[in-house]
């Protein structure tokens, strides 16, 4: 019986909407792909918070892979490895960069950065990866 309810439903939903996607002009009768670009930064920006989170670069690995963090909180990068990296923003058509990071951040060394606006930042060391394989990892930023 079950099934007989989801087969009828089904037939419905396809005969109402092909009566709405009839009009030639209406968005939804043509076939097209819809690829998403990167999801860039909110134009929104909120006040530094005062809250710290760290991510360590250690030989080929970002730790953590993905960080969620609040809209206003300090990331504070610290280079734990035994090689230079870098650190690119990927993703975000309005970051080049993040300052000190584009260029070689040598071991033991430390660089801070507020992330003040919700998206998504995917970011990668140019020497040992790229924005989606070997050394990359995201950071998610959300509303206060």
């Amino acid at each position: 019986m079950f099934r007989n309810f989801i087969v009828v439903a089904t037939v419905a939903l396809a005969a109402s909407l092909t009566a709405c996607g009839s009009d030639p002009n209406d968005a939804l009768s043509t076939a097209t792909t819809i690829t998403q670009p990167p999801q860039p930064a909110s134009a929104v920006t909120y006040p530094t918070n005062g809250t710290e989170k760290g991510i360590i670069a250690l030989d080929n690995n970002f730790l953590p892979g993905n960080l969620g963090v609040v809209a206003g909180t300090k990331v504070v990068f610290t280079n734990n490895g035994r090689n230079p990296h870098n650190i690119v923003p990927a993703g975000d058509p309005e970051a080049t960069t993040w300052g000190a990071l584009d260029s070689a951040f040598q071991p033991k060394a430390t660089y801070g950065r507020v992330f003040d606006r919700p998206g998504t930042y995917v970011y990668y060391c140019t020497i040992h990866g790229s924005p989606k394989a070997g050394m990359f990892a995201t950071i998610t930023v959300t509303t206060p």
